[in-house]
This record gives structure tokens, C-alpha cells and sequence, in this order.
């Protein structure tokens, strides 16, 4: 089943298209996959700094616990 290129509603007296409908997460896009390796390598960039803050926060109390 094949839908019409535009769609015409009347609402009101007056004619408009309505909102494009949501896309499906079925059906799978040309550019999903490097969409989600994009969104992965900004998180890993974006996260690095509270990464290496934790790191050197739990290098501090093992040497400190050490150190007595």
C-alpha cells in the first residue's frame, strides 16, 4: 500500500497539512549506524573529563591509605 505524497486536512474551515508522522525505529535507515557511532564518540568526548576527576579521586585515597 503506497500513501499519497501530500496530504490535505481541513480543520476549521481551512486547509493545511498535518504533521509528518514519527518515524519507525523498524525500519531501519542509510545512515543509523554511523548516526550511533557519532552520538557514542560525543558521549566517550563529552564524559572524559568526570572519567579522569573519578580516576585521580580514587588514586589520592589508595595512596592515602597507603601512605599510613
Amino acid at each position: 500500500m503506497q500513501l499519497p505524497q501530500a496530504r490535505i486536512v481541513k480543520h476549521g474551515g481551512q486547509l493545511f497539512a498535518p504533521p509528518p508522522r514519527p518515524r519507525t525505529p523498524s525500519k531501519r535507515r542509510p545512515g543509523q549506524l554511523k548516526e550511533q557511532m557519532r552520538d557514542g564518540l560525543a558521549l566517550a568526548i563529552g564524559m572524559w573529563p568526570l572519567t579522569a576527576a573519578m580516576l585521580l579521586m580514587l588514586g589520592l585515597l589508595v595512596s592515602a591509605a597507603n601512605w599510613s
